[in-house]
């Protein structure tokens, strides 16, 4: 780590505060639609979308897969618990990247638990499904609590210093 200059591992930690804002408001705006009357709407837009202009005849893998997929989310309890999940995640997350824009020093840690805790229900998930997407989001998330390790003590050492000069 000594290798790579502190600016460089800045900048991957900003990029990472941005990826998580942009994806708190894809999981809030998600949450939303699952919670309430827009989620029949928005299934019978993506279908109608993907058999038109995507997937052809309707028949195909990608079509089948994603007919499985809102199916999945046909139950009332599923829809309202990935709801509430997406909607918690999202926010949770946008309100602590705002605070890490900030360089608020609270929220570093913070961050690392949040991560963390979901973590481990990521990791759950991944043994069961086995799904590259959900691991590539793993990946990501292990990384960025790295970066925010390494963030939170490059801040903590400026605040020390710039406390020691007043």
């Amino acid at each position: 780590m000594r290798f790579i200059k502190q600016e460089f591992w800045h900048e991957l930690f900003e990029i990472g505060v941005l990826f998580k804002a942009f994806n708190s408001t894809w999981e809030t705006l998600s949450g939303i639609f699952l919670l309430t009357r827009l989620h029949s709407w928005l299934s019978r837009l993506l279908v109608t979308f993907s058999r038109a202009q995507l997937l052809g005849d309707g028949d195909g893998f990608l079509s089948r897969t994603a007919h499985s997929q809102l199916q999945h989310l046909g139950t009332d309890s599923t829809r309202t618990f990935v709801g509430i999940y997406l909607l918690f995640h999202g926010l949770m997350n946008a309100f602590l990247a705002y605070h890490l824009y900030k360089k608020h020093l609270w929220a570093y840690p913070v961050m690392i638990m949040f991560i963390t805790t979901f973590l481990f229900y990521q990791i759950y998930r991944l043994v069961h499904t086995q799904s590259l997407v959900l691991l590539l989001v793993t990946l990501f998330d292990i990384g960025f609590i790295f970066l925010t390790w390494n963030e939170y003590q490059h801040q903590r050492r400026r605040h020390r210093h710039t406390q020691k000069e007043d």
